[in-house]
């Protein structure tokens, strides 16, 4: 049976998601040996305890330090690491629906060992075959430039992963990429997200599609017959049911209201001022702000 390193960041109050990733896909990723390699700064919660969960102490550096420096973060368990078949890592908001088997996720002999999911927002773009389209560091001076006329995929920074050799060499040489950046002074566009689209641009990966990153706001649209193919969620950081993006990030400390005036009342009066809005990210975002 493969074994499989599941990569996992829980700085602050990110942990809200934890308990359900781990269950979720301790049921659905099958047939393999899974072991979580979980960074965080909390000190007690669900399931920390597990034979099968490596706690790692890390500090919140704020954004987008947190965010950005997680190759750097993934090789402090390069040793361990290294004894594993496959290395996956999954944003915090990250949950399993579905079964997935791993021969799903895993890559190829004729693919470089490199497994990195589509990004959900960037659908439109992949089916008109524009990469000019696509939100690429396009600053020469970066590390993670990408020119225009390249590129076929836009992928997204919360799935990634492969053979543990192909990918901890990647995160080897995106760590070092994200330092030279920093010493002058550039962060990339999209920081480590731009980074791992440089890097992946030039290589043969598995692209997993939509399913597995699927937008929960989204879920509402799929019917009972389309529902088994997704099989994996990302779960709505501005919905009240996990205190709303700015409670996870620790600007406020008050969560965002989940309650029956919230429900019948201000969302659907989202979901109205959504309707005139022209701007499509701006509308997605004012339709979906209450989950």
């Amino acid at each position: 049976m493969k074994k499989v390193a599941i990569l996992y960041i829980a700085l602050g109050r990110y942990i809200v998601f934890w308990k359900d990733f781990y269950e979720s896909c301790e049921k659905n990723l099958t047939p393999c040996e899974k072991h979580y390699f979980v960074w965080t700064d909390n000190d007690e919660f669900d399931h920390c305890n597990a034979p099968n969960v490596t706690v790692i102490k890390a500090q919140k550096k704020g954004w987008p330090y947190d965010t950005l420096l997680r190759f750097e973060m993934f090789l402090q368990q390069e040793k361990e690491l290294k004894t594993f078949d496959y290395v996956y890592f999954f944003n915090a908001n990250f949950q399993f629906i579905n079964p997935v088997d791993l021969a799903e996720i895993t890559p190829c002999e004729w693919h470089d060992g490199l497994v990195a999911g589509s990004h959900p927002g960037r659908r439109g773009d992949v089916l008109a075959n524009n990469p000019d389209g696509f939100p690429y560091e396009r600053r020469p001076e970066s590390t993670a430039y990408v020119p225009f006329g390249k590129g076929k995929h836009y992928v997204c920074g919360a799935f990634n992963g492969g053979t543990s050799e192909a990918f901890l060499k990647m995160c080897r040489v995106l760590a070092k990429n994200v330092q030279t950046d920093l010493k002058k002074d550039i962060v990339a566009r999209v920081d480590d997200e731009s980074h791992l689209n440089a890097y992946l641009v030039d290589k043969n990966y598995l692209l997993c599609g939509r399913a597995y990153g699927f937008p929960e706001g989204k879920l509402k649209h799929v019917n009972s017959v389309e529902m088994p193919m997704v099989k994996i969620i990302s779960r709505h950081k501005e919905s009240p049911k996990y205190g709303g993006v700015k409670w996870l990030r620790g600007q406020t400390d008050k969560k965002m209201p989940n309650n029956v005036f919230t429900r019948n009342v201000m969302r659907p009066m989202c979901h109205v001022v959504a309707a005139i809005i022209p701007v499509k990210k701006l509308r997605s975002k004012v339709r979906t702000y209450f989950g």
